[in-house]
């Protein structure tokens, strides 16, 4: 028998309700478990910990984790001193899974263990109490994207969500413990502590990590340029700026990307001047990137030479950087510029540029492209960055017919919105889309927190 889609919607809604309010639980094998049978699950779990065999107390510290429950934390907790480090290592993994604020002292210390996995590990599970997703999932990524060596920010603004919400407040203990783990002996255990102190926006460990960039290799010096971004502290906009003089390119870039994003109106003569004296394309473009970012009237002139020169990627950001300088003076050549553009990326920045110099009917383009595969986080970018200028004008979207766009508008709208945006979000938690409903809810959270 075939079942609609708007059936198979309603029953996974009744199940995310019923996950999300403790009723229903799942088993290993998918199958629901009753609070009993779980807690009967973990009593014979717990006596495997005390097998003799070490591969036994490794599949049950594995198991335990997968029961997601908190009643499994005080075994683990005993686990963690294991003699084998794979037992170690499995129970930290679940502790981190099982993200119980009580198991903060013992991974802790297993910071300090002798296993680099084991270490690493920890980094993770100390992250995921914190966390709405499994952090090691995007510690992963973010280490294969520097490791591949490219750039980890995806659009002209860092729409990045790999941040803790800004409602929670993390241990000190936590952020000195990962802090320490900069000076790690091993590379990967370094890399992930650099990655997790921007996740956790540990501000306290901005000293720590400014020094841990001294003669450190470039992808750590990378991942902690990108943290100082994440934590939005531009008080080390200075500390930055000698990394603009970096011989490896990779560093260099993600010095100009961090000061741009920072707005560094200080670090704009260095950047235009490494702009005129490098003709190559490489650096030209990211200093203008860098310069759009920053977005001063004085970079006009360039930004209008090349708003109908060069490559796509240079009309992108010559547009971004008019509609950040805010001069409505240039917006009859950002107009004739926009009829003649032919690529997606530049065109969406020239009417990110003329709904910011007062032509809202631009807002339209931005909204559309929220449904793109290949150019919805950029619209993202754009929205977020307009923040209260546009949400008055954003909720008049939020029963357009596709849910893609409904969902994300909610995302943009959690983030930037207020009390009477709250309002217009509210009936879109009886929306058919499941989807759309957990950003809702997510988005009236944050409005709700602030």
């Amino acid at each position: 028998m075939r079942v609609s889609f708007r059936a198979r919607n309603k029953v996974r809604r009744i199940l995310l309700v019923g996950l999300a309010g403790g009723l229903l639980l799942l088993g290993p094998a998918g199958a629901p478990l009753v609070p009993d049978a779980i807690g009967d699950s973990i009593e014979k779990l717990r006596e495997k910990l005390k097998s003799k065999k070490a591969g036994d107390r490794r599949k049950a510290a594995k198991a335990l984790g997968d029961t997601l429950s908190r009643e499994a934390t005080s075994a683990l907790l005993g686990a963690v001193g294991d003699k084998d480090p794979q037992v170690r290592r499995a129970a930290v993994r679940s502790l981190g899974l099982i993200r119980d604020l009580d198991a903060v002292t013992m991974l802790l210390s297993a910071l300090e263990d002798g296993v680099p996995e084991v270490r690493r590990e920890a980094v993770i599970a100390l992250v995921n109490l914190y966390t709405e997703q499994d952090a090691g999932f995007f510690l992963t990524r973010e280490a294969k994207r520097l490791y591949a060596r490219l750039n980890p920010f995806s659009g002209p603004v860092a729409g990045d969500d790999t941040v803790i919400e800004p409602d929670v407040t993390v241990a000190p203990a936590v952020i000195d413990g990962i802090a320490e783990r900069l000076r790690d002996s091993h590379r990967e255990v370094r890399f992930y502590a650099a990655n997790s102190l921007g996740v956790l926006r540990g501000q306290a460990a901005i000293p720590r990590m400014v020094e841990g960039m001294n003669g450190a290799e470039p992808n750590l010096q990378v991942a902690i340029l990108r943290s100082f971004y994440k934590i939005r502290d531009r008080s080390v906009a200075g500390e930055v700026r000698p990394y603009l003089l970096n011989t490896n390119k990779k560093v260099r870039n993600e010095a100009l990307l961090t000061l741009g994003l920072f707005k560094s109106l200080e670090a704009l003569p260095q950047i235009q001047t490494l702009y005129d004296q490098n003709p190559g394309r490489d650096v030209r473009l990211n200093c203008l990137e860098a310069m759009a970012l920053i977005g001063d009237p004085g970079s006009l002139p360039v930004f209008r030479r090349h708003l109908s020169d060069g490559g796509p990627r240079y009309r992108q950001f010559a547009a971004e950087g008019i509609g950040r300088a805010g001069d409505d003076s240039v917006a009859a050549s950002v107009s004739r510029a926009y009829l003649a553009e032919k690529k997606p990326a530049p065109r969406l920045a020239m009417s990110f540029a003329l709904y910011s110099l007062g032509r809202k009917e631009h807002l339209d383009q931005m909204v559309a492209a929220l449904k793109e595969r290949m150019h919805h986080q950029q619209a993202q970018a754009y929205l977020l960055e307009l923040k209260a200028r546009v949400s008055p004008d954003l909720v008049t979207y939020l029963n357009d017919s596709n849910p893609l766009i409904r969902r994300r508008l909610c995302l943009v709208l959690g983030r930037i919105g207020d009390s009477t945006t709250a309002e217009k979000l509210r009936p879109l938690l009886k929306d058919d889309d499941t989807e759309v409903v957990s950003e809702a809810t997510r988005a009236l959270r944050r409005i709700g927190a602030r």
